[in-house]
């Protein structure tokens, strides 16, 4: 299949769909070693060259509220995505046909198109809203993921996971009674949002350092199950004492019913201290 002429030229053979490169190489005892690579053959290259673009590709920017003829509204979304589109969107946005030729895209503009927008997303009405997983706080998009959350006054249930998020203190969820924040930023319970009927926290893997702020969660009479783990909080002296002690209605903390022990008196130890047990 590949021959080597006597003189160590240079040697291929094609077989099949590839070209072998035969390339001696002499040695210090005389027995000539044989270095073989394979380079792609025209049908190889052929099949590399790049697919066309499927037919869903034309709506790659496209959101529910941007197409011409939708009866879909946000609140009917479990998991809606949140992102905003690139510059080039905008200067085709108009200019996108359908199979038939029809353009997928309303033809609003200004702040008929913003209306238009408002109507079809339709958070003021949202009752479970999960936004999770989408760094909703990130520069790019912050600014579109706080016009949303401004809105959700109806909503009773809302997962904000995994969003790298900060500080929600200005915002108020008048009738929200599970709020999961898990997986954030967070780094004191004073830059929680206003929650009066909250039920169920979950602060899983922030940032809270301190119970600095921890007094403001008492004014939720409902709270009854808090999460902290995975928070530096929780190597502080007394954590759970201390918790139970500012929260007195609440039943379960990191996964843990309320103990008889979490009621005992406790004693914190002045800076300087190290405590051995």
């Amino acid at each position: 299949m590949t021959s080597i002429s006597d003189t160590g030229s240079l040697n291929q053979t094609e077989v099949g769909s590839s070209t072998f490169i035969a390339v001696p190489a002499p040695t210090s005892g005389g027995i000539p070693v044989v270095t073989i690579t394979t380079a792609p053959s025209t049908a190889d290259k052929e099949k590399t060259k790049p697919l066309p673009p499927l037919p869903s590709h034309r709506y790659r920017y496209t959101l529910w509220h941007d197409l011409q003829s939708n009866d879909i509204k946000g609140d009917q979304l479990r998991h809606p995505r949140v992102r905003k589109g690139p510059p080039v969107k905008d200067k085709v946005f108009y200019d996108v046909k359908d199979e038939q030729g029809h353009s997928i895209h309303h033809n609003l503009k200004g702040t008929q198109r913003k209306e238009f927008q408002r109507k079809a997303e339709n958070w003021e009405c949202a009752q479970k809203v999960n936004l999770s997983y989408q760094d909703l706080g990130h520069d790019y998009q912050v600014d579109t993921f706080l016009s949303i959350l401004k809105r959700l006054s109806a909503a009773d249930e809302i997962q904000l996971m995994d969003n790298n998020i900060q500080d929600l203190r200005a915002f108020n969820f008048p009738k929200c009674i599970s709020l999961n924040l898990s997986n954030n930023f967070v780094s004191s319970f004073n830059k929680l949002p206003k929650c009066p009927r909250l039920q169920t926290l979950n602060l899983c893997d922030n940032s809270i350092n301190s119970f600095g702020g921890l007094s403001y969660l008492s004014k939720y009479p409902d709270l009854h199950t808090m999460d902290l783990r995975r928070n530096p909080i929780c190597f502080e002296e007394a954590y759970r004492q201390r918790i139970f002690q500012t929260l007195p209605s609440l039943k379960v903390l990191d996964g843990i019913p309320k103990l008889p022990s979490d009621e005992s008196d406790f004693t914190i130890q002045r800076k300087g201290y190290c405590v051995i047990s």
